[in-house]
């Protein structure tokens, strides 16, 4: 390594191999290589092979001190020299620059790093390297499948969380179409996503889980979806399920907003305009109580003076914050008796709305208080559904489900990625006290 071409090895970091030559051209570096000359033996009769000619093969290699590198490999093609033996020629092979592939073994490990880690677009890497989207596509797919389906990335799920997205939008052919993604709550990692949002959906899902598995999950986070509660069954029979509080205070705040349109259309023969007293304080009502204070309060009760006749907008506000109560406490014997009260009072309501609040708190009764039980919420999978949506935009959509449900895993599940790549030495010290 005392000479130029050693220190040029060395940096290549291609064991096995010498540079023949190292050519910079305006747009990229050009580094012909081959392999050292060993002897080598004949894989049909184990004679020994001689060379018979060479093939330039070349490969896109990850880029060199800012420059784009392609990597020109001089491959042998061997013949055998006994007459008698089946095979005549064979080729040279090597795991870092793979037959039929445009990209070396560490430009391909470090598409998929990228595509997984950082949820960089596919299309991104390829105007990058030089290469077609499919070529990149080809390589996180080949590379990020193995780190997706290993066993060790999802383990045992104590607390299982189940919310669904939106993955394709709707057009003239077909409707929106949505994913249900599945998190373990204490990893906060997504474990699966899968297609649908329908209880056969998750069944499926379920019915394909060890049975050991799904007796290992003590605690199942949902929205209030009945088709989620159906799809658990007896597959999920020991679990305790909780409602996750946040879509249980959303069911509230679509009770205030429907109540208010309606009114609205009532007293003014119009949906909701600018100088509208209800629209003007749309975003007051949905709003926490306790941040109502001064100016903000005294709006909001003159304008449902003026526009709310029959203070039926009124009584859906203290509706929503009867339902938003239930979590002011930790205990489960206080959750329990504001609970009752708040269905006594929405069943008790003249306000239709208002009376399907109460009979869908009624029928959830059981999942709202587990949660001052468990403590368990889909406050993950709302965190984790948000690095959905970055992968979403990173691609701008998907079409091919496959791609969409592999780029969420590498991007958000947990993938070991030590095992492609170790952690990069830090180079900066601690800052001196």
């Amino acid at each position: 390594m005392c000479d130029a071409i050693g220190v040029a090895e060395v940096m290549l970091g291609l064991p096995g191999f010498r540079i023949l030559e190292a050519v910079e051209t305006s747009s990229e570096l050009v580094l012909t290589v081959e392999t050292l000359a060993e002897p080598v033996v004949c894989p049909g009769c184990a004679g020994t092979g001689v060379v018979h000619e060479r093939a330039p093969v070349e490969y896109r290699d990850l880029p060199a001190f800012g420059r784009p590198v392609r990597l020109i490999w001089r491959k042998r093609r061997y013949r055998c020299p006994e007459h008698q033996c089946d095979l005549r020629t064979w080729t040279e092979v090597c795991d870092q620059l793979a037959t039929r592939c445009l990209l070396t073994r560490r430009a391909a490990i470090e598409c998929c790093i990228q595509v997984g880690i950082n949820a960089r677009p596919v299309a991104q890497m390829a105007r990058e390297l030089g290469v077609s989207w499919h070529t990149v596509m080809d390589a996180v797919t080949e590379i990020g499948e193995p780190l997706v389906d290993d066993p060790a990335r999802v383990g045992d799920v104590a607390m299982l969380g189940i919310d669904e997205t939106a993955w394709l939008a709707a057009n003239r052919h077909h409707s929106t179409r949505f994913a249900t993604g599945l998190v373990d709550l204490q990893a906060r990692r997504i474990i699966d996503v899968i297609p649908g949002n329908t209880s056969t959906d998750v069944a499926q899902w379920l019915d394909a889980q060890p049975a050991s598995w799904c007796h290992g999950v003590a605690v199942v986070a949902t929205d209030l979806a009945e088709s989620y509660r159906y799809a658990m069954g007896e597959r999920l029979a020991h679990a305790t399920r909780v409602a996750d509080p946040f879509h249980v205070v959303r069911v509230g705040n679509r009770c205030l907003d429907r109540v208010r349109r309606r009114v609205q259309n009532q007293t003014t023969g119009h949906r909701g305009r600018a100088r509208d007293p209800l629209y003007r304080i749309r975003k007051l009502l949905v709003g926490a109580a306790e941040n109502l204070e001064g100016v903000g309060l005294d709006r909001m009760l003159l304008q449902l003076r003026v526009g709310d006749p029959e203070d039926e907008v009124m009584g859906a506000w203290l509706a929503k914050e009867s339902v938003r109560d239930i979590y002011l406490t930790d205990d489960h014997a206080d959750a329990e008796l504001l609970i009752d009260k708040t269905i006594a009072g929405c069943r008790a309501d003249t306000v239709p709305e208002i009376r399907s609040l109460g009979r869908t708190l009624a029928r959830w009764r059981t999942e709202i208080l587990a949660h001052h039980l468990t403590g368990a919420s889909n406050g993950p999978t709302e965190a984790l559904n948000l690095l959905i949506k970055k992968v979403k935009r990173a691609g701008h959509g998907f079409r091919n489900f496959a791609n969409y449900r592999l780029r969420i895993l590498l991007h958000a599940g947990g993938v070991n990625w030590t095992s492609l790549r170790p952690p990069t030495p830090s180079l900066r010290t601690p800052r001196p006290r």
